[in-house]
């Protein structure tokens, strides 16, 4: 009588080698996939501070703060006078220039003609033909001198370098401006792209997720993913990602989300439990006859854990918090 009641008493305490009735869900049915998000920001991919590059005072100023100014808009006009005179005084040495050169040519011309009836030296033939070729150095010269004048004269007239937004006017109406005195600062229109950090254990989700929105002041665009930097930040412990916007783009600035759908599955928060001290899951033996605990060491209690399990496998779903590893179950 004793030897059936001790084994009663062990069939009772010993869940392994009890049967647990349990029942079960295929991974497919039960995992999740995770909404993620990330603080975003739009940066335009040009923004330029312009300087003077002559001396000459600020004639006008035609444009404001915030102005949108199309590529080769006159942003800024610098007093011209003086290089205007420059412009014209290497003008006049160039055509001084091209006649001496004329009349070079034509003392060579004339030099190489009389030459061989000996009616003029070899001394005077070389002296005409060195003559004719400083007279084409000089005007050579003289062109490069009108060239660099002419440059001059253009940079008093500030032209927008790209489709742009003035930010910042820098300097007044009267000033005087030397080089690289601070003149305007542009922020372009049309190359921008939306910053995030991303979590480098949510990197590859974002990579493989098919829609990718950016919220911002109540507005909603889609964008799509451009690059993402394999370098992770020193102090944000994040990967950069950069998006281009698809079909319509907001201002450079917009402070916002990029949210995304992980496409790898998750155990749901519910389905893992604690055994010996870790988290984990139980699942279904293969044979269907057996309770197993697959060990989770990256998961966190109350959070869904990313986990790469066929979707044929099962989970034991009601006794899970019951039964133990290896112990006997029944799938009702």
């Amino acid at each position: 009588m004793n030897r059936w009641l001790a084994l009663l008493i062990m069939i009772v305490v010993s869940p392994a080698l009890s049967e647990e009735p349990v029942s079960v869900l295929g991974y497919a049915d039960v995992a999740v996939f995770l909404e993620r998000q990330a603080a975003a920001r739009v940066e335009s991919l040009n923004e330029a501070r312009l300087s003077a590059q002559v001396s000459a005072r600020v004639l006008r100023i035609p444009v404001r703060p915030g102005q949108f100014v199309a590529a080769g808009e006159l942003l800024l006009e610098l007093d011209p006078a003086d290089y205007d005179i420059r412009v014209q005084a290497a003008q006049a040495r160039l055509d001084a220039a091209s006649a001496g050169l004329d009349m070079a040519r034509l003392r060579a011309e004339r030099a190489r003609r009389l030459a061989p009836d000996n009616f003029v030296s070899e001394d005077q033939l070389l002296e005409a033909e060195t003559r004719y070729r400083q007279a084409q150095a000089e005007l050579a010269g003289a062109g490069q001198d009108l060239a660099a004048s002419e440059l001059e004269l253009s940079r008093t007239r500030i032209l927008a370098p790209f489709p742009a937004v003035v930010t910042e006017r820098l300097i007044g109406v009267g000033a005087l401006a030397a080089p690289g005195t601070p003149l305007l600062e542009l922020v372009a229109a049309d190359e921008l792209e939306v910053v995030a950090g991303v979590p480098p254990e949510q990197a590859a989700g974002l990579e493989r997720a098919e829609s990718l929105e950016f919220e911002s002041a109540g507005h909603t665009v889609t964008v799509q993913l451009l690059r993402l930097s394999s370098v992770i930040t020193r102090g944000g412990r994040s990967r950069q990602a950069r998006f281009e916007f698809v079909d319509r783009s907001l201002p450079a600035g917009s402070e916002g989300r990029i949210r995304w759908t992980d496409p790898r599955p998750a155990v749901p928060a519910d389905f893992i439990v604690q055994r010996d001290g870790q988290l984990g899951v139980m699942l279904l033996s293969e044979d269907g006859e057996r309770a197993e605990f697959l060990s989770l060491p990256d998961a966190d209690a109350g959070r869904p854990h990313l986990l790469d399990l066929p979707a044929e496998r099962w989970l034991i779903d009601e006794g899970r918090r019951r039964v133990s590893p290896d112990q006997r179950v029944s799938v009702r």
